[in-house]
């Protein structure tokens, strides 16, 4: 097992297979498809352009460089976290305010919260790959494992 040290923008803890991508993610192009609303309510990846089209980040810890394209990325967040259809955690290279007030908005208003860590190093996407067993403590410590035994 290896440790990273990211900083804690939100706190909290979390454990769930890793889910990575080097491409940046468009929460509102990914997320606000038909086959993501209700009553399904589905949480996967919809942009035909990205590398994880098609794949669900529910309960997952999903790790990604930054977010790109809409203001309406908190919206989008807000929504996938207070309804417990959300990632277990987002491990973002370069975190920004439009990541992160969805997922605080969720915790003051639903008590509903996932951690967000933020770690720049150039080496993340050689520590943690896909399929990887990850945990998250209050400190902001990455915990590295094998890959996950998930059904």
């Amino acid at each position: 097992m290896s440790i990273l040290q990211g900083k804690v923008v939100v706190s909290g803890t979390a454990q769930g297979e890793a889910l990575v991508t080097q491409q940046p993610i468009n929460f509102t192009a990914s997320m606000c498809k038909v086959p993501n609303m209700l009553p399904s309510k589905r949480a996967e990846i919809r942009d035909a352009h990205h590398e994880l089209f098609e794949q669900n980040i529910a309960n997952k810890v999903l790790v990604f460089p930054s977010c790109i394209g809409s203001t309406h990325t908190g919206l989008v967040l807000l929504d996938l976290v207070s309804l417990e259809r959300g990632p277990a955690a987002l491990i973002v290279q370069q975190n920004d305010s439009l990541l992160v007030s969805g997922v605080v908005l969720a915790q003051v208003w639903f008590g509903k919260s996932i951690p967000i860590i933020e770690y720049p190093g150039d080496d993340l996407f050689e520590h943690i790959h896909n399929g990887q067993s990850i945990s998250i403590d209050e400190q902001g410590q990455i915990h590295i494992g094998d890959q996950a035994n998930v059904a």
